[in-house]
């Protein structure tokens, strides 16, 4: 590390113990920042997912210990205000300039200048709330709709098939439109194939099944049930077949083996009586 950082943080060289912590304090804020510059760049605000784009910036100040910023503000002191007022928000101003700028630098090119004018991080997330937080009825009708007539996806394991409708649930969740247990059950029930009808009426009136988590085990257990049947069958099939195929190769051998002595025995039986009929 160079002399000029060890200058900034007024340590001597002979504090072996401090200038350890400072080292490791850099490398993991260091290591953060570069965190946070990967996930910002894959993932900009654009509109169309502000509820994951949330998580993610709410989560990369946390790591950075400023999350507060996204709620909380602090009003300048006034001249009249003691040092340490001013000292304090001069510490806090430091660190929402900091939130503010992962903030706006988190955002789609076209979309900085419409917020670039927003002086703190809690004024700039309430006008992206404002902007993109909301969702429409048309929106919130088409997810309510969408769960409630999702059916499985033939080409989906029961697994993959679950983990759709847990996702579903999610979002129905962050819109402030969560499903009780009941609705979650009855829902995974009905998305179920035909072919299940005698297993949708099992689950829906037994008496363990509370919620989603419940139904889950319950059908994942069904579906590997399922699966390990068939290959049976198919194993059991496949030996019929192969059964069935060398029966039929034995059986043309035995044909072909016995065909041919009676043939030598007939140009024998032939032959002899035309050496009688010679002889006569």
């Amino acid at each position: 590390m160079p002399r000029a950082c060890l200058e900034d943080q007024k340590l001597p060289h002979t504090h072996g113990g401090a200038w350890r912590r400072v080292q490791v304090f850099s490398v993991n804020r260091m290591a953060t920042k570069n965190v946070i510059a990967d996930l910002i760049k894959g993932e900009k605000l654009n509109g169309n997912h502000s509820h994951v784009w949330h998580k993610k910036i709410k989560s990369m100040l946390n790591e950075q210990e400023l999350e507060e910023h996204l709620t909380k503000e602090m009003v300048a002191p006034t001249d009249a205000q003691p040092l340490r007022d001013h000292t304090a928000y001069q510490k806090w101003n430091q660190k929402d300039r900091s939130a503010h700028y992962t903030l706006w630098n988190s955002l789609q090119n076209d979309l900085i200048g419409q917020f670039d004018k927003l002086p703190t991080c809690k004024t700039l997330c309430d006008q992206l709330k404002f902007s993109f937080g909301g969702t429409s009825t048309t929106r919130l009708r088409s997810l309510v709709i969408k769960f409630e007539e999702y059916t499985k996806d033939p080409k989906h394991t029961m697994n993959e098939h679950l983990r759709v409708m847990s996702n579903m649930i999610g979002k129905l969740r962050e819109v402030g439109h969560a499903r009780t247990d009941e609705q979650q059950v009855r829902a995974v029930i009905r998305s179920l194939p035909v072919s299940w009808a005698n297993m949708k009426q099992i689950l829906t009136h037994s008496e363990n099944i509370k919620n989603f988590y419940d139904v889950s085990q319950h059908v994942i257990l069904e579906a590997e049930t399922r699966d390990a049947d068939k290959a049976i069958t198919y194993g059991a099939q496949e030996g019929s077949r192969n059964a069935n195929g060398k029966r039929g190769r034995q059986s043309w051998k035995g044909e072909a083996s016995t065909s041919v002595p009676k043939e030598g025995k007939n140009a024998q039986t032939l032959g002899g009586s035309r050496n009688a009929k010679g002889k006569r």
